[in-house]
């Protein structure tokens, strides 16, 4: 009981417990078996993949438009009068021919008109005559009485000579001096006749063209009575009907040319300046025949209309460029021409293109060479992810020359026979391993949105 009770005996029964746990886990740690491990296939994302290759590109800029006539005809009533014949088949949306009769207006006042200027211009034609042979008789008058006022002046001067020596008395020699007075006279009258007759020539050839100007005018009053087409058209508004007096300056047809129509589509001028991007730049307008410098430029157009399900198309030219950019939308028009927009047309499938119909048109520009085409949704703020050799990840900083559909285009940063994702990868790391997949049908949709504008959503 002693050696119970004693301090020391105690804390060494504490102790032993202690030293027994740590020699039996050292024995456990030494005789321990390694955990096994177990192999588990690491995870290698696929990822879809297109290769690049440089391209021919073809810039376009969609918008849309009215369709416009090139040109739209009032038939205006230039004279006044009842309408005594109109076309039988003058009527809103009939087509006709250039030069066609469409109506005529009495033309009886106009006739008499004509009637009576040309005879009041015989009267005068007749005066001028009387003129010409008045003064070839005066002359000849002249001709005899400057003959006899010689040889009266010769008689006086042989009176005054005999008057002189007291020959002759004072009457016989006043009497003589008053017959060359008189033959004097008579030769001066015929001169100042003679003088006359120019001014009154005149007068009689300003009356004559002063007549002729009104039969001119007479016979163009006539040739208003009758009302042709100008040009093929299509009727929009008929107002003339026969027994109608027309009054001068009354609007009695409408009409809008068949021969071409007009579409004036605005485009913003970043697209503007897609279109551009291939012109060259020192091309100035103001430097060039206008007809070279659409050439220069090179820009062609497509029309579409859609009707239903059904689209059609015509070949369109762009025709010329707006003066002046819109106040609201800041945009550019550009004016396309389409030509014969009648032709070819199929009912209920085809329609030709009238005023106001609202159509697609697709502006295309000259080719751009040496252009690589990735989608959109494969650029992360100005970044593209591509896999190299070893299918790993790689960042490249790229710089979009401009975007065309979903599409972008690329001139610098990519090389061709780059492999680039265009798939979500969540999360990117550069340098990770991935497995690529070659996406065909977006490399097809990328050759032919090069050649041909056709959109991604086909893929989708």
């Amino acid at each position: 009981m002693a050696i119970i009770s004693n301090p020391t005996f105690k804390r060494f029964i504490l102790i032993v417990p202690i030293i027994i746990a740590l020699l039996v886990t050292n024995y456990l740690v030494k005789h321990r078996k390694k955990p096994e491990q177990l192999d588990h296939p690491r995870y290698v994302p696929s990822v879809r993949v297109i290769k690049t290759k440089e391209l021919s590109l073809i810039p376009r800029a969609n918008g849309n438009g009215y369709v416009q006539p090139e040109k739209s005809w009032q038939a205006i009533a230039q004279v006044a009068g009842k309408i005594v014949h109109k076309n039988t088949m003058l009527k809103k949306g009939a087509f006709f021919k250039k030069n066609a009769i469409l109506l005529k207006i009495d033309p009886s006042a106009y006739e008499l008109a004509i009637a009576q200027m040309e005879s009041v211009i015989e009267q005068i034609k007749a005066q001028i005559a009387s003129l010409d042979v008045e003064k070839k008789n005066i002359l000849a008058s002249l001709s005899i009485e400057e003959k006899a006022l010689a040889l009266s002046k010769k008689e006086l001067n042989r009176q005054t000579a005999l008057f002189e020596k007291n020959r002759i008395s004072a009457s016989r020699f006043d009497q003589e001096k008053l017959k060359y007075s008189k033959q004097t006279a008579s030769v001066q009258t015929l001169k100042n006749a003679l003088n006359v007759l120019p001014s009154n020539k005149k007068a009689l050839q300003a009356q004559l063209a002063m007549n002729q100007s009104k039969l001119k005018d007479a016979h163009l009053n006539l040739s208003h009575t009758i009302i042709t087409a100008p040009f093929d058209c299509r009727m929009t508004q008929v107002n003339g009907e026969i027994a109608q007096f027309a009054q001068k300056g009354q609007v009695l047809i409408k009409a809008d040319s068949t021969n071409a129509v007009e579409i004036p589509v605005h485009i913003s001028v970043s697209k503007m300046r897609k279109l551009l991007t291939s012109v060259d730049k020192s091309v100035n307008p103001m430097q060039e025949d206008y007809k070279d410098w659409k050439n220069k430029l090179g820009f062609r157009a497509i029309v579409r209309f859609r009707l239903g399900q059904v689209v059609s198309e015509w070949q369109a030219e762009v025709n010329r460029i707006d003066a002046s950019m819109d106040p609201q939308t800041r945009t550019i028009g550009i004016i396309v021409v389409v030509e014969k927009p009648y032709e070819k047309i199929r009912l209920g499938e085809r329609p030709p293109l009238i005023r106001n119909m609202f159509c697609e048109v697709e502006i295309m520009g000259q080719p751009l060479k040496n252009c690589i085409l990735i989608p959109r949704t494969a650029i992360h703020n100005n970044i593209v992810y591509r896999v190299s050799k070893e299918s790993k990840l790689k960042k490249i900083q790229i710089d979009p020359v401009f975007s065309q559909g979903n599409f972008a285009v690329i001139r610098q940063g990519l090389l061709p026979d780059t492999q680039i994702v265009i798939s979500d990868l969540t999360p990117a790391v550069d340098g990770m391993i991935v497995k690529p997949i070659m996406d065909e049908q977006m490399s097809k949709l990328i050759l032919s949105e090069a050649n041909y504008g056709h959109s991604l959503e086909a893929h989708k």
